[in-house]
């Protein structure tokens, strides 16, 4: 025993934990970023998803489009943008038409898609005049992908951002005026978008 009362070889402490938690700007949880594009392809269509091929939207290529005849080329458009609170992001187009029967009209048809500042109308003077990137080249075979990406503003907290329109040329190459195995079949060209987001 030590002189004052305290036994040799005794801890004597006090003790304290101290716990965190993460958070942001003094208050407790972070939170995953959010990513995601909308599309309208009409001038006044409401904006929507359209994420799997069975519920994909509708490029309009006008009345036209109903009566092809070879030497004819249509415009249809679609406007993209991301929604609010949305990364900005970088996208690809990716042609899912199938043209492996050599016979279609599928196989018959070329396109071409050029970007364009926001544009609510796709036509020849609008393809010729407004592109700001091309991305397929016009007289391309349905089945030709992109070859070149572009880029979506990020949204604020309370507007969208900034939109782009993809215009598509569809032509029914004036080569096949005297195939008359073409007269009457019907093509449906598909695409879809590749979207990545992108950092802030």
């Amino acid at each position: 025993m030590l002189g004052g009362g305290i036994a040799a070889g005794s801890l004597a402490a006090w003790t304290d934990v101290e716990w965190v938690t993460g958070g942001v700007d003094g208050s407790a949880g972070v939170t995953a970023s959010t990513f995601e594009v909308e599309q309208n392809t009409g001038a006044a269509a409401a904006w929507d998803h359209f994420e799997t091929e069975p519920t994909a939207n509708t490029v309009d290529f006008s009345a036209a489009a109903a009566t092809l005849t070879p030497g004819d080329t249509v415009y249809g458009f679609v406007r993209l943008r991301t929604p609010v609170d949305s990364l900005g992001g970088e996208l690809s187009l990716v042609a899912d038409t199938d043209t492996s029967d050599a016979t279609s009209l599928e196989a018959a048809l070329t396109y071409g898609a050029v970007v364009m500042d926001a544009h609510t109308s796709c036509n020849a003077a609008d393809y010729t005049d407004d592109a700001t990137a091309t991305l397929v080249a016009l007289g391309s075979a349905l089945d030709s992908d992109g070859a070149a990406t572009f880029d979506l503003a990020a949204a604020t907290a309370t507007l969208p951002g900034t939109e782009q329109t993809v215009c598509f040329a569809l032509t029914f190459p004036a080569s096949y005026a005297s195939d008359d195995s073409l007269q009457g079949e019907t093509a449906t060209p598909v695409w879809h978008f590749d979207a990545i987001s992108v950092a802030p």
